[in-house]
């Protein structure tokens, strides 16, 4: 039971987190660079706040992947 705990951690610790968060931070960055850039342009402010929308919706995935982890860790008992 204790190779499953590891395992679950590393997947949880190596790949989820900094795959997740990482595309967030991208999302952020690419609206910034996109509300900087728009220059008043509605279409283009539309486009920025629907990025930092997917931005924040892929950080929300990341924490509830990292939760269903930890479930699966419960449930297991590891």
């Amino acid at each position: 039971m204790n190779s499953i705990s590891t395992i679950m951690d590393n997947i949880d610790s190596y790949i989820v987190y900094p795959i997740f968060f990482g595309l967030a931070v991208i999302m952020f960055t690419y609206a910034g660079i996109l509300y900087l850039t728009s220059a008043g342009n509605p279409g283009n402010l539309g486009k920025a706040k629907e990025a930092v929308i997917w931005g924040v919706v892929g950080a929300i995935i990341g924490v509830a992947a990292g939760g269903i982890i930890s479930l699966i860790k419960t449930i297991v008992g590891a």
